[in-house]
């Protein structure tokens, strides 16, 4: 559902011994009553946990995702991630999640604080906006990829950012 937010951890890109449940711990049952053990790995894996992560990683680090990095970046951090923007691409988030969305200085009651925090606690809370304007697209690496860069270290260039201004850049 709308509600449902799955995150990508980082061991899904490292480890695959957290896809194994090597110990037997008890994982409790699914509905109909089968028990829960290794994770169930999609057909391109052939079920082995490290072809998975192997797969996982090279397609993290893929130029297609890098060339679409922006994208991400304007969901997490940028324009996309409040008011119609956010509407438009399907990216809204209980209002409790985002910076500012609680006022506890108005939360006097007791109760309704931990309910408040404990919401927090178990739900996250949706990064700092860093951006108002559409990021930009990265370029295409040249002909060689990265190594080119090593290859021709004439055609690196530095680069400052200027110093961070408080609230969003824009």
């Amino acid at each position: 559902g709308s509600s449902d937010v799955k995150e990508l951890v980082p061991e899904l890109y490292s480890l695959p011994e957290a896809l194994v449940n090597s110990n037997g711990v008890p994982l409790g049952k699914k509905q109909n009553g089968a028990e829960l053990g290794d994770v169930k790995l999609p057909p391109w894996t052939k079920g082995d946990p490290v072809n998975f992560v192997r797969l996982m990683r090279e397609a993290l680090e893929s130029e297609h995702v890098s060339t679409h990095l922006d994208g991400w970046i304007d969901l997490i951090f940028g324009y996309q991630q409040r008011g119609p923007e956010a509407k438009e691409a399907h990216n809204c988030f209980h209002p409790l999640t985002y910076e500012g969305g609680v006022d506890w200085d108005r939360l006097e009651d007791q109760t309704e604080r931990e309910a408040v925090a404990a919401q927090i606690d178990n739900f996250g809370q949706t990064p700092v906006q860093l951006f108002r304007k559409k990021h930009p697209r990265r370029d295409p690496l040249p002909e060689g990829g990265a190594a080119h860069l090593l290859q021709a270290p004439a055609q690196l260039r530095p680069h400052t950012m200027p110093p961070l201004a408080p609230g969003p850049l824009v």
